[in-house]
């Protein structure tokens, strides 16, 4: 099994111009679709919500980014097949951010994992059967200004635990676990 995992993907500047004003996908992403479709399986981290005009930002420090259905539009043009959720952008515009940003992935049919609507739902593992194999993918982040609650919409934080435990059932029942955690300092490598 061939997976592909990307990086941030939020379109700004004239990237988010191009995405949601021309719909000029291949001009942002052209150049990666032939690599994305070559696999079998392809996630890229998801990081801002979709929202429209009228969302209200969440209070934190940092900038609250967003984004439109367009931009999912034009990772499903790149040919990914998933987005990982759990990040420290995913609640910049609350619950309706989460909720668009999901509704939006399902209406182009793809794959979500680690955010929902509360910590039950945000930290379920996916599965993906992809030939004759079980995928396991499980999707966490720092606790940032995104973590859900058991009552409020938000990312699955990450918890040495819980992911242990996560680990350990999805071993017995996939071929294959993938863990992706967000986080780290920005601009370094």
């Amino acid at each position: 099994m061939r997976v592909l995992v990307a990086g941030d993907f939020y379109p700004c500047g004239n990237t988010s111009v191009l995405i949601s004003e021309k719909q000029d996908y291949a001009g942002v992403l052209g150049n990666i679709r032939e690599l994305v479709e070559s696999v079998d399986y392809s996630i890229v981290n998801f990081e801002s919500p979709v929202i429209g005009n009228d969302g209200s930002p969440i209070r934190k420090c940092g900038p609250n980014l967003r984004t439109t259905e367009n931009s999912v539009q034009a990772i499903k043009w790149a040919g990914f097949k998933m987005v990982s959720l759990a990040n420290n952008h995913i609640l910049d515009y609350g619950e309706d951010g989460i909720t668009g940003t999901i509704n939006a992935c399902i209406k182009y049919g793809i794959d979500t994992v680690g955010a929902g609507k509360n910590l039950k739902e945000a930290s379920k593992v996916f599965y993906k059967q992809i030939g004759d194999q079980l995928l396991a993918v499980i999707n966490c982040c720092e606790h940032e200004f995104s973590i859900a609650t058991e009552h409020e919409a938000g990312a699955n934080p990450l918890n040495l635990i819980q992911q242990y435990y996560q680990i350990k059932e999805a071993r017995e029942k996939a071929d294959y676990v993938l863990v992706i955690v967000h986080g780290g300092h920005e601009h370094f490598q």
